[in-house]
C-alpha cells in the first residue's frame, strides 16, 4: 500500500525521490519553500527507508499497480486487462502488481506528439532492487514502450505519436490526443481493469483530460475515453472501443 502525506504548500520542487520502506511506500520531496507549508497527516518521527528511483523530472502521481480482479464480467467494460492482456500482468511485465506507476513531465526521449500539450509519461518501476535506480533521460528515444536497467524501469505510456488515440480510434473526437500529457493524477481501477490518468496537457489553467488506458505494447490507448472542458466549462467526451 502507498502511504502518502497530503501537503498544501507554496513551494518550488527541486527534487523528488521515491522511498522504499517496510510496509508502505513514502514519497519524499526536496523542496525550496517560498511560503508556508502545512501537513495534513500525522508526523512520522522515524522511518526506515531506501531510495528506489531518481532522475524523474516533474514526478507527480504515484501508485502501486496492484492486482486486477478477474471475475465474471458484469458488463462489456469489465476486467479487460486480466482477461485480454494477461501477459502484461505477469511477474516483471509492465503491469506486474508489485511494480509502481510513476507520472512525470518527461517523455524520456520519445518524440513529442505535435500540438497536443506538454511532455509527460508514466513509468513502470520495480521497487525491489536494493540499489537506487537512476533513470536514463533518453532511454525511450525509440518512441515505443521501451525499457531500461534490465527491465526495472519501463515506459508505460507517453505523449508521443505511438500512443495517439487516433491509431485505433481514427474517428474519435480525441483522435489527435494521447492518454498521457503532463500527468497530475492516477487511479488504478483494479476492479474494472483499467489505468485512469488525469492530465493537464496545456497547464493548470487550460483544458485537462482524463483517459482510460490498456497496456498493449503496440498502442496503449486501444480503448480510451477523454474528457475536455473549454474555458466556459463545456465538457466534450468521446468513447470508442477498438
Amino acid at each position: 500500500m502507498l502511504n502518502l502525506a497530503r501537503l498544501r504548500m507554496a513551494t518550488n520542487a527541486v527534487g523528488v525521490r521515491f522511498l522504499r520502506t517496510s510496509g508502505y511506500m513514502t514519497l519524499a520531496l526536496a523542496v525550496l519553500a517560498v511560503g508556508i507549508a502545512t501537513a495534513e497527516a500525522q508526523q512520522i518521527k522515524t522511518i526506515d527507508a531506501a531510495v528506489v528511483a531518481v532522475n524523474i523530472p516533474g514526478a507527480s502521481a504515484i501508485a502501486q499497480i496492484g492486482t486486477f480482479l478477474n471475475v465474471p464480467p458484469p458488463g462489456a467494460c469489465a476486467n479487460p486487462i486480466p482477461s485480454k492482456f494477461p501477459s502484461y500482468i505477469r511477474s516483471g511485465a509492465v503491469l506486474d502488481p508489485k511494480r509502481l506507476l510513476v507520472g512525470g513531465q518527461s517523455n524520456f526521449g520519445a518524440p513529442l506528439a505535435t500540438g497536443v500539450g506538454q511532455e509527460g509519461s508514466f513509468l513502470s518501476i520495480d521497487p525491489s532492487d536494493q540499489a537506487a535506480l537512476s533513470v536514463p533521460p533518453d532511454f525511450a528515444s525509440s518512441g515505443d514502450q521501451a525499457s531500461t536497467l534490465g527491465g526495472a524501469v519501463q515506459l508505460f505510456s507517453a505523449n508521443s505519436p505511438h500512443w495517439l488515440n487516433g491509431v485505433n480510434n481514427p474517428s474519435a473526437f480525441t483522435a489527435q490526443y494521447t492518454g498521457v500529457s503532463n500527468p497530475l493524477g492516477l487511479s488504478n481501477n483494479n476492479a474494472f481493469g483499467r489505468i485512469w490518468p488525469a492530465n493537464a496537457p496545456f497547464g493548470d489553467m487550460r483544458v485537462g483530460s482524463s483517459s482510460i488506458l490498456d497496456p498493449r505494447s503496440d498502442r496503449v490507448t486501444a480503448q480510451a475515453r477523454s474528457q475536455h472542458a473549454d474555458r466556459r466549462g463545456v465538457r466534450r467526451e468521446s468513447y470508442r472501443s477498438r
